[in-house]
């Protein structure tokens, strides 16, 4: 067993919760870690033979425990044999078995850069909770999310919005959000952003590990009038780096994660007790999480909006010559990958090639210069040495960076 099982397995996680937590809602009402719960299970991707989910009646939670449908339905989740796990819990616990699954939708728009999804969750005491799904390993998903960077709304957070007035249309009863990851986001934007009407029926909006929003529309009145009513529960694990993105933040609260690093962004991850019925929380971020974070606002507030829309858009196109459609597909076969990426970078004129060069570098000044003040100027080598002119053939960029890296790594890579 590794470190991060023997971990969960001694302290719990919402796993063990969903597992054992057997009170009814008469009994204990909704808290953050059924909105984590549901916000998983947003992540899976329903049976196609089971239209019903798709309408507002929508069916019993257990219709969908089909050991047919389980790699289709979990295979590509962070951990499908968890996922698996915690449909079983849900459909066996009598704290959600009865609950009603319905409004399934998913969009997948690479034209637009939209990957959208969300399941509303119609609860055993008379309550609605509607989860929107974090990004899945897409390109268009992950490209979206960059997109966040410089443009406020992106299709996902405009869809997300009418998607929650559709339901609160078709539904009675109080009304809940939230989400994972890019879900979390989406969850605060559309409360904020739904009907005046709408936003008054909800009682809390959950956001795990979600990313933050830039200072102009945490300063609008419909942020404002969610925040100041106290209706937002953000949740980061010790570490976070995918919550803490972009230049500011919603309050939050700290979980203890029994990983590390960019690895507690798994919520198997983080801690539960046994037996308790919230998370074990933490006093603040670590200092790693609170550094990247210092790092990321640096470069987000010396980079301007469209400047970040060109980085992202050049960066993306060079990924696109790969023909993956998931970056895992890049990483599967990597040696055929990056000379293609190195290749295209080649072809690119020089004007764009300086500026991606420029605006990695100024990331790593800031990344980097704070901590380890002898690779300032890798940044600067290396914007001077790569040739701006086009190089014919792949070998003659991958052997200008290896001697560059190899210079430096002789020295102020030991400090690493």
């Amino acid at each position: 067993m590794d470190d991060r099982k023997e971990g969960v397995s001694a302290s719990g996680n919402f796993l063990t919760y969903a597992q054992t937590a057997l009170d009814t809602w008469n009994e204990r009402p909704f808290c953050a870690v059924d909105s984590l719960v549901l916000s998983w299970l947003a992540y899976y991707r329903l049976p196609a033979d089971c239209p019903s989910v798709n309408t507002w009646e929508g069916v019993d939670v257990r219709d969908l425990l089909r050991l047919e449908c389980r790699e289709s339905m979990t295979g590509e989740l962070w951990d499908p044999q968890g996922s698996w796990e915690l449909l079983v819990a849900v459909c066996a616990n009598p704290r959600y078995r009865g609950m009603r699954v319905c409004g399934y939708r998913a969009v997948f728009d690479a034209a637009a850069e939209e990957q959208f999804a969300a399941m509303t969750f119609c609860l055993p005491n008379g309550s609605i909770y509607i989860a929107f799904r974090g990004t899945d390993s897409t390109m268009v998903g992950w490209k979206e999310d960059f997109n966040m960077s410089f443009r406020c709304p992106v299709p996902a957070q405009t869809t997300a919005t009418s998607y929650l007035e559709s339901a609160a249309l078709a539904l009675d009863g109080p009304l809940m959000c939230g989400g994972h990851s890019k879900g979390g986001n989406l969850a605060v934007y559309a409360a904020s952003m739904c009907d005046p009407a709408v936003r008054e029926r909800l009682v809390r909006v959950y956001s795990h590990d979600g990313p933050g929003f830039n200072e102009a529309f945490l300063g609008g009145a419909e942020y404002q009038a969610l925040a100041t009513a106290g209706k937002i529960d953000k949740t980061l694990p010790r570490s976070s780096i995918i919550g803490m993105i972009f230049e500011h933040q919603e309050d939050y609260a700290v979980v203890e994660s029994c990983d590390f690093g960019l690895l507690q962004h798994n919520p198997f991850s983080w801690v539960v007790p046994q037996g308790a019925t919230d998370f074990a929380y933490c006093e603040g971020l670590s200092a790693g999480a609170r550094y990247m974070d210092d790092a990321l606002a640096a470069w987000v507030s010396g980079v301007t909006p469209a400047e970040r829309g060109r980085f992202i858009d050049e960066l993306f196109g060079l990924l696109s010559v790969t023909g993956a459609e998931h970056f895992s597909d890049i990483a599967a076969d990597w040696q055929q990958n990056v000379p293609k990426i190195l290749s295209a970078l080649s072809e690119v004129d020089s004007d764009t090639r300086r500026f991606l060069i420029d605006t990695l570098a100024a990331f790593a000044r800031c990344a980097l210069t704070p901590k380890l003040p002898e690779l300032s100027s890798l940044t600067e080598t290396l914007r001077a040495s790569l040739p701006l002119e086009r190089i014919d053939g792949v070998s003659a960029w991958r052997d200008k960076v290896a001697a560059i890296l190899r210079e430096y790594g002789s020295g102020s890579n030991k400090a690493l």
